[in-house]
């Protein structure tokens, strides 16, 4: 059996918390693009996912690291614009992909740097687009994206935090 459903989440671990309690009643992520997510039923409970943003990596770290993962248990899902989604079994206990304090304060710079590039652009451009290209309706939507993508921004600052 096969269910698709659609959500938009600015938050990252809020998505992954869903797809944890989706799978806690039986519906194992098989695919996601773009807010749209395919499951398909099995058995409650029986694996523990986690996403996390790999951009930055060359295509051998991926791979390197891709190989890790599997060595270690973990099986990739799908990855899209740079997250990606993996599962391990619930069985073989606790999931963690960064468990000391460096390395998550290292992934959350990581993070914070693509996000404030994409953040700097889009205002740019939503300030070339108004005043110097006269166009006011992509000027408008760059700003618009801009604040959207500050909303990510703001919770990982928050987290690089704690």
């Amino acid at each position: 059996m096969k269910k698709v459903l659609y959500r938009l989440y600015w938050d990252y671990e809020k998505e992954e918390n869903w797809i944890n309690e989706m799978a806690a009643q039986g519906w194992h992520l098989k695919k996601f693009f773009f807010g749209r997510f395919t499951f398909t039923k099995g058995e409650p409970g029986a694996f523990i996912y986690r996403n996390e943003f790999i951009i930055g990596m060359s295509a051998n770290e991926k791979k390197d690291y891709f190989e890790f993962l599997k060595d270690s248990g973990i099986t990739i899902i799908n990855e899209l614009c740079g997250w990606v989604y993996m599962k391990k079994s619930a069985a073989e206990g606790p999931f963690e992909i960064y468990s000391d304090t460096k390395s998550k304060i290292t992934y959350y710079k990581r993070m914070l740097n693509i996000f404030l590039l994409l953040f700097f652009v889009n205002v740019w451009m939503g300030i070339m687009n108004i005043s110097v290209f006269g166009d006011s309706t992509v000027g408008i939507f760059n700003i618009v994206v801009a604040l959207l993508i500050a909303i990510p921004i703001i919770k990982i600052i928050q987290r690089k935090r704690n």
